[in-house]
């Protein structure tokens, strides 16, 4: 799929996070909560351009 931003076409970059089984089952005020746990994303090493000048991501 190509997308577009500011007239510049580009090809977006789908990166699937894993979705970990909630654990953790805890209580507050009689009620049993399932609380989620976090996940930390993958750091990516894209080359972005802003202005003509490129850094790293």
């Amino acid at each position: 799929m190509t997308l577009t931003f500011l007239g510049q076409p580009y090809q977006p970059n789908s990166t699937e996070t894993p979705q970990p089984g909630t654990q953790a089952i805890g209580n507050y005020r009689g009620a049993v909560l399932h609380l989620p746990t976090t996940v930390v994303a993958q750091r990516s090493n894209l080359k972005l351009t802003y202005r003509g000048v490129e850094y790293v991501s």
